[in-house]
This record gives C-alpha cells, sequence and structure tokens, in this order.
C-alpha cells in the first residue's frame, strides 16, 4: 500500500475496525489509476471477446489436418493477445528485441487467462455435459493429441484460474500484463536476457501494484492478502503445466510431420523456429 497517500494526520487506535482502514484504502487509487484499470479492462473485453467470434473451423479430416487446424485457431488468440498488449504504453516503448523476447516465451502460458470467454464451455466440458459442440470438440482433440487428457487438464486450469479472480475481468487483464512483464515465466533455461530488464521490472511492479490497490479498493486488505496468494499458486501451475503442454506439442509437431504447415506465429510461440 503506497502511505504517502495517506493523511499524515489519520492515526488507527487499538479498536479501531477495519471498515475505517477499509476507508483509507480508497486513497489508494488516484483518478489516473482507475483510467489505466478501465482502459486495460476494455480492451481486454473487446480484443477477446471479438476473438472468439472469428475462430478458424475445426478439420477433424485426419490427425494431421487436426493438429494444423489447431495451431491456426491458436495463431488467432496470439494476435489477439499481441493486440492487447500493443496498446500499452509500457509495450511499446520498449526496444525490439525486448518485445520479441517476450512475445516468444511469455505468451503461451497466457493462452488459459485468454481464454475467459470460453468459461462456461470448458466449465461443462469438465462436467461431461453431452453437447452436439462439447462432442466436435472432444474428437477434435482426440485426432489432434491421441486422447482428451490434454484437453481437461487444459479445462481445469482455465477455470481454476477464472474462478481464483471471481471471474472479474479486471483483474485477469491486469494479470496478463504483470505475467507478460515476467523475466522467467517459461522456465526455458535458453531464453536469453533482457536489454533493458529494469524498465520490464518497473512495468511489473506499477501493474502489480495497480491490482493490489483495485482489489483492496473492492474487497479490503485481508481478502486481498488471501486472493493474492491463491492467484500464486495458480501461477506457478501455470508455470508448470504451460511447460509441460508445450513439450507435448513439440512432440506431436514431430510426429506427425507437421513442422513446415504450423501457423508460423505459433512456431514462435512453441518455439520450434
Amino acid at each position: 500500500m503506497d502511505m504517502d497517500k495517506v493523511d499524515d494526520s489519520i492515526v488507527l487506535h487499538e479498536g479501531d475496525d477495519l471498515n475505517q482502514m477499509e476507508d483509507i484504502s480508497l486513497n489508494t487509487l488516484s483518478i489516473e489509476d482507475w483510467v489505466v484499470i478501465e482502459n486495460v479492462r476494455s480492451s481486454f473485453l473487446s480484443d477477446f471477446q471479438d476473438g472468439i467470434k472469428h475462430c478458424s473451423p475445426l478439420d477433424l479430416s485426419d490427425a494431421a489436418s487436426a493438429f494444423i487446424s489447431w495451431s491456426k485457431v491458436s495463431s488467432e488468440k496470439v494476435l489477439c493477445l499481441i493486440n492487447f498488449f500493443r496498446q500499452l504504453d509500457e509495450f511499446e516503448s520498449l526496444n525490439d528485441e525486448d518485445r520479441f523476447i517476450l512475445i516468444k516465451y511469455n505468451l503461451y502460458p497466457l493462452f488459459p487467462i485468454s481464454k475467459y470467454f470460453h468459461y462456461n464451455e470448458l466449465k461443462n466440458s469438465i462436467s461431461d455435459e453431452k453437447t452436439e459442440e462439447g462432442n466436435k470438440h472432444c474428437q477434435f482433440y482426440m485426432l489432434c493429441f491421441g486422447s482428451d487428457d490434454i484437453r481437461k487438464a487444459f479445462c481445469y486450469l482455465v477455470v481454476s484460474l477464472v474462478e481464483a479472480t471471481e471471474k472479474d475481468p479486471t483483474i485477469l487483464s491486469l494479470l496478463l500484463i504483470i505475467l507478460l512483464f515476467s523475466q522467467g515465466l517459461s522456465m526455458s533455461g535458453d531464453e536469453p536476457p533482457l536489454k533493458d530488464s529494469l524498465t520490464v521490472n518497473r512495468a511489473q511492479s506499477y501493474y502489480t501494484q495497480i491490482l493490489w490497490n483495485y482489489m483492496v479498493n473492492k474487497q479490503g486488505e485481508t481478502k486481498t492478502w488471501k486472493q493474492f496468494t491463491q492467484l500464486l499458486r495458480q501461477i506457478f501451475r501455470l508455470q508448470s503445466e504451460s511447460k509441460r503442454y508445450r513439450e507435448f506439442f513439440r512432440d506431436q509437431i514431430t510426429t506427425l510431420n507437421t513442422m513446415d504447415k504450423i501457423a508460423p506465429l505459433m512456431q514462435t510461440v512453441l518455439r520450434i523456429s
């Protein structure tokens, strides 16, 4: 909490209740902070809500065709993420090499968060709700990956992340930004150092502070501490699961001999080119 924004004349005495503390926390968000929050939230809703309306059709002809189709659909999600981040001054002001490194190494772990608008569909999939669309997706993933296990694990991850944020698009959109600016998110030993890591760290700290203040303003500090702890657990899970998925997909590309047909953007974020 930024104590510089709390009036020096305010003193909490023993016995003051939590409401008084929460009243003080209202001062943690400036008008400029609220403008940033609304801009980020609006961009997130606009970019990703529109994205699910224009997905490429799924090809269920055979395993290789299904996998190539998966890469095209995923590539469209990558474009949504890039468009979202390009609206951030902090991202656009970075040098070209650092922007490329952050996109190449950090975008794939962000896929589950970008599936916010598929939340109900994925939750129903976990519950094995039998629908025509659900059966089609199940068949598609069976062709792509030989089983439905990858899809179900991904569904659980998305549902857990969305529920950990209480389906709040503001928290999810700020979390996307914080993770983009997280060096080492991919848990990859070949990730090169950034040219200007200090600027990236400052951007991450800035949006982390805004997220913290937004959550305290919304629900108080006690609940925010608990929710932040839960979010950290989900982020660690996100890292490990994304690394496992990426390795599986790279093996699948080799097995199906589809390297030259995979969408170029997915070759980049899966780091096979």
